[in-house]
């Protein structure tokens, strides 16, 4: 028995007052036997659509070939302040009890079946886990699912080679349920993985880049990095050639990351930084541009495996500065978080220089020196105005201004400013030289 939520059980009386059956089924029957309060639940019924659409007007249609609909019970959190702080609640996708045909296109059946008994929808699901049904009464369980949960098994019903090959993305989802529920897989299915590996190369980038996060993000992640590596879909990921041209410390840099990734927060574009980086840009672009990540993540990641080196030899103020004007605070502290979570994971010797930055960007603030054009004590139109550059030249000319505030913060005054902007426009070895911080 599990604890089906209100508002679920609201739906399933209605159906049962309608002389229907209803089910919750698959992954929140799996997550509460595991012990985790799922999100998303699903149930399972014999009424048909016009029955669910007649019974729950205000639900949407999520499939009308499927016969799913989909009700959210999603309430606003506020703090005692009054500030939106997230959401909290739950959504239930009611869905008829189904058979599946052929899966020709390696995702969805070609043709469905609906049928009047959950005992026939079971069997169409991928892993015995998932293959759960409960009525608040009773535990409908064929396939062992729930010993398999007792012993942490991914285990597939039928043959693990026939279930892949219905839809690849199983191997991942396997390989996914053993990284967030510290499962194991069988052994018919690690070898089923490793032998079909190469089915994968069929499914579409954005389902294989889903799966590749959620396995990164995970609580288990090096797990799941490791049977990512040993089950050979390492290949598919940073492609063939990268794979045999790894170098001894590459190789030993992912080996350590499996092992020690689990230390790291649970940031998905950080876990991917840290992943990235363990190779080389050469090596590391190809597969990031692979993976079409939102732009986002995509400019964490090109940062990640182009600035890291340049992040950990910035060890003066304005040298930070500079850092953080020519990409932006965001930017910036992706990276940073990202040389933390590196110590941690790797066990570099860095601590010291990290430190270091914080205590400098802390003094910045503190004292308020400029980073940005934006902090500067004139903008355009008193360049302008001043008769000093014409509106196509202050871009350029507040670039080298802050260049120059980086270095001598003390002059973000106005007319020092001024000044200075003058002395630019007439001296160009006075403007080269700008960015150059004298020593005798």
């Amino acid at each position: 028995m599990i604890k089906i939520p209100k508002e679920v059980k609201r739906i399933m009386k209605t159906l049962e007052d309608e002389k229907f059956k209803a089910y919750t089924v698959g992954g929140c029957v799996r997550d509460c036997l595991a012990g985790l309060k799922p999100y998303d639940w699903d149930v399972a019924t014999s009424a048909g659509l016009e029955d669910l659409t007649r019974l729950f007007p205000d639900a949407k249609v999520v499939s009308e070939k499927y016969s799913v609909i989909r009700m959210e019970f999603i309430d606003e959190v506020y703090d005692n302040e009054g500030d939106f702080v997230g959401e909290e609640g739950i959504i239930a996708d009611v869905a008829t009890f189904r058979k599946d045909g052929v899966y020709s296109d390696g995702r969805r059946p070609d043709t469905v079946e609906f049928v009047q008994t959950i005992e026939e929808d079971l069997p169409r699901r991928d892993f015995t886990m998932n293959a759960l049904a409960d009525n608040g009464y009773e535990l409908v369980d064929p396939f062992g699912g729930r010993e398999d949960i007792k012993n942490k098994l991914v285990k597939t019903i039928g043959d693990p080679v026939e279930r892949f090959r219905e839809d690849p993305v199983r191997m991942l989802r396997a390989i996914r349920f053993a990284a967030e529920l510290d499962f194991d897989l069988t052994q018919s299915v690690y070898e089923a993985i490793a032998a079909n590996y190469r089915l994968l190369e069929k499914i579409s980038i954005d389902r294989f880049r889903n799966e590749f996060v959620k396995i990164m993000s995970a609580p288990h992640a090096g797990k799941g990095l490791g049977l990512i590596i040993d089950t050979g879909i390492i290949n598919l990921i940073l492609g063939d050639d990268v794979v045999k041209s790894l170098t001894r410390r590459e190789k030993n840099d992912l080996l350590i990351l499996s092992q020690n990734i689990d230390r790291s927060k649970q940031v998905p574009e950080r876990r991917l930084g840290l992943f990235y980086t363990t190779l080389s840009k050469k090596k590391a672009q190809p597969s990031i541009e692979k993976f079409n990540f939102d732009s986002k993540t995509r400019q964490h990641l090109i940062d990640a495996i182009n600035d890291m080196p340049k992040l950990y030899f910035t060890s003066t103020k304005d040298a930070l500065k500079k850092f953080i004007y020519e990409r932006s605070m965001e930017r910036y502290n992706y990276l940073a978080n990202l040389e933390k979570a590196q110590r941690i994971v790797f066990d570099y010797d860095s601590e010291t220089k990290i430190k270091s930055k914080m205590y400098l960007l802390e003094e910045i603030h503190a004292l308020r020196e400029p980073i940005f054009v934006e902090d500067l004590a004139i903008d355009g139109n008193d360049l302008i105005e001043a008769g000093i550059c014409e509106d196509k030249e202050v871009g350029k000319m507040l670039n080298m201004l802050i260049e120059k505030i980086h270095i001598k913060p003390n002059l973000n005054k106005r007319d020092e400013l001024l000044k200075l902007a003058k002395l630019y426009k007439r001296n160009k070895l006075a403007a080269w030289t700008r960015g150059i911080k004298w020593t005798r």
